[in-house]
């Protein structure tokens, strides 16, 4: 036993070097963080050298020695490996190991446990304001975009548990956001609730540019059973070339367009005939009758395209004919599937479908073209990296690049066949790229947003110089109304700078990191999202910075009202961050209720990666009931 613990010191002291060495040489990083991050860099540093260790092999053996396995320090790295070394040191000079639950060994510098808990908590209180009540998790939710949540709305969602009212500012307008922060913060001070906003900053985005449009088609369907019948006939106004709409709901069909002398002279009963683009017979019975306006009922589904011959009936008699007037064009796509090849534009021209070969589908006489919308976007494609196409649906592989664009080929599809359309996001995890942290969009909104942000999100950060630029930039606008920032891990570069990038991000203070788990999963794959968001909340817990938990979290209970099964336990799982992200929704209320109630009964059994052991009613034995 001697001779193992002899060998096990050895290699224990070994890492502990590893570690102190590394921290000295990296001391000046330190000198650019806040004050109160001093201690939370310095533990950052030692983590940082731990885990360019294999330590695999030595763990088991200290485990077995009833010590510590080094393997929940993330938060005070250096006092576990001094007081690990005290108890080898007090065994070996004792000739046994030290029995457990001996008091621990004063460390002489470094964080303590407690210490590094209380910093966390003291970070994530400043960023995301005072402790939720009955648990330490925080809930975001986003807001709606068109219109600002009502008071009731704002109410229901603090009563079940919002802390956080997120602002996507990708989506709707400014004096919307405004008056969404106005409303939450109302409520909130009414039901003496603490509640921030944060305004998710759009960010520099490349997307796929306006592509040629489809033919101009009307097509009507009417509702059938899972046997293909239609169970109620269509209902379609129809209207003069230029009249405006009348308020229907979403899910409404488009009006058919006739001429205004049909509509003053049709009667109830009338129909209007036609064989549609697919020259079947179809036929539309006037059902109501209005002033410049009548509505029709269609019991079969109908192509229209503007040759399309229609015929005003009345009983036998022939009242008119007409084409259909300012059908609308559909939006157009370019359809892609593994094997084909495409150009990729870096310029804003329009996207083309291409055209096949007639006697060979497979290969293309046009080929097709994609443009590329990159304000202050500067990229640099080489053959062999990856172009993923609307949130990796589509995967391809640059051959050739040329001045002008590059020709990729596609590697993987999500189906059989994929239609990209314009303002789809396109990402080039493998390809060096320069972009303007902050969009133009971003620099033409931030005034205002700052009059009522608590905390800014910043997007798309690859690099430390990339945060450091968003920050000046954020505070040469801010002055004194400097807001909290929360860095959204979304790229693969941001993952590959992540240590300097929490080094840089501890300049600034309050501070916070959101895993983009949506944006990162394309650029990474998603098989390895699991692994790799694990591993951004060890950094983030090393230095003691809070981290959200985003995207898809609830997300079928938020928009249907069901949860699955595998977003229950995905919800289970974020309790190991500080703060939980929902999307909109219908039914978010229910969400956010739901959530509140999966962290308050995970934090009873676990916090970060600690497992807690409260008494189970389950631990019981019970003997097999008697029969009758």
């Amino acid at each position: 036993m001697s001779g193992q613990l002899e060998d096990i010191h050895a290699e224990v002291l070994k890492v502990q070097r590893h570690v102190a060495g590394f921290v000295e040489a990296n001391l000046g990083a330190l000198a650019a963080v806040q004050p109160g991050y001093r201690a939370s860099a310095e533990n950052l540093l030692a983590y940082v050298a731990l885990r360019q260790l294999e330590l695999r092999r030595l763990q088991p053996k200290l485990s077995e020695l009833g010590l510590t396995s080094l393997g929940r320090s993330e938060g005070f790295v250096l006092s576990s490996l001094h007081e690990l070394v005290q108890r080898i040191e007090d065994s070996l000079a004792r000739g046994a190991p030290t029995p457990a639950g001996s008091p621990p060994v004063p460390s002489p510098g470094g964080l303590r446990r407690g210490e590094a808990e209380r910093l966390l908590h003291e970070h994530t209180e400043s960023l995301l304001g005072p402790r939720p009540r009955e648990r330490h998790v925080y809930i975001m939710v986003t807001a709606p975009d068109a219109e600002p949540p009502s008071e009731e709305e704002c109410a229901a969602l603090l009563e079940a548990g919002m802390n956080v009212l997120r602002v996507n500012s990708a989506h709707g307008r400014p004096d919307v956001w405004r008056r969404t922060a106005e409303v939450v913060r109302r409520v909130a001070r009414r039901m003496e609730r603490p509640v921030r906003v944060l305004v998710d900053l759009e960010g520099p985005k490349i997307r796929t540019t306006h592509v040629s449009p489809g033919p101009a088609v009307l097509r009507y369907r009417p509702r059938k059973d899972a046997l293909g019948r239609v169970v109620g006939a269509l209902r379609i106004p129809l209207l003069g070339a230029s009249a405006s709409v009348p308020h229907t709901p979403e899910e409404a069909p488009l009006p058919l367009r006739v001429p205004v002398g049909w509509l003053d002279g049709m009667r109830v009963g009338d129909a209007v005939q036609t064989r549609d683009s697919r020259q079947r017979e179809r036929r539309f019975l006037i059902t109501e009758v209005g002033p410049h306006l009548a509505f029709a009922e269609l019991d079969s589904t109908c192509y229209l395209t503007p040759e399309t011959e229609l015929v005003w009936m009345r009983g036998a008699e022939e009242l008119g004919r007409a084409f259909p007037i300012a059908l609308p064009q559909r939006p157009g796509y370019v359809e892609l599937s593994v094997g084909d090849r495409f150009q990729l534009w870096m310029e804003a021209v329009e996207g083309q479908p291409g055209v096949r070969e007639p006697l060979d589908g497979a290969a293309w006489h046009v080929p097709p073209r994609l443009g590329l919308d990159m304000p202050g976007v500067t990229l640099q494609l080489k053959p062999g990296q990856r172009v993923l196409l609307d949130d990796g649906k589509l995967e391809a592989v640059v051959e050739e690049v040329a001045a002008s664009h590059a020709t990729a080929r596609v590697v993987r599809t999500f189906k059989e066949r994929v239609k990209v359309r314009a303002e789809k996001g396109v990402n080039f995890p493998d390809s060096a790229l320069r972009a303007c942290v902050l969009s133009r969009k971003d620099l033409e909104v931030l005034p205002g947003v700052l009059e009522f942000a608590d905390v800014l999100g910043v997007s798309f950060i690859r690099t430390p110089s990339d945060l450091r630029e968003a920050i000046a930039a954020i505070r040469a606008v801010a002055g004194q109304r400097m807001p909290g920032i929360i860095v959204k891990l979304e790229t693969a570069h941001a993952l590959q700078a992540l240590p300097g990038l929490l080094l840089e991000a501890m300049r600034h203070s309050p501070v916070g990191l959101m895993i983009a788990r949506g944006d990162l999963a394309v650029e990474i794959g998603f098989e390895r999202l699991a692994e790799l968001q694990q591993e951004i909340m060890w950094f983030a817990e090393a230095a003691h910075l809070p981290v959200v938990w985003a995207t898809q979290v609830l997300d079928t209970l938020a928009r249907t009202g069901i949860p699955s099964r595998a977003e229950i336990t995905d919800a289970s799982m974020s309790v190991q961050a500080e703060c939980v992200m929902l999307n909109k929704g219908a039914h978010v209320v229910d969400a956010c209720r739901t959530l509140d109630a999966i962290l308050r009964k995970m934090e009873q059994h676990q916090f970060k990666k600690r497992n807690l052991f409260r008494p189970l009613r389950i631990s019981l034995l019970m003997s097999e009931s008697p029969g009758p």
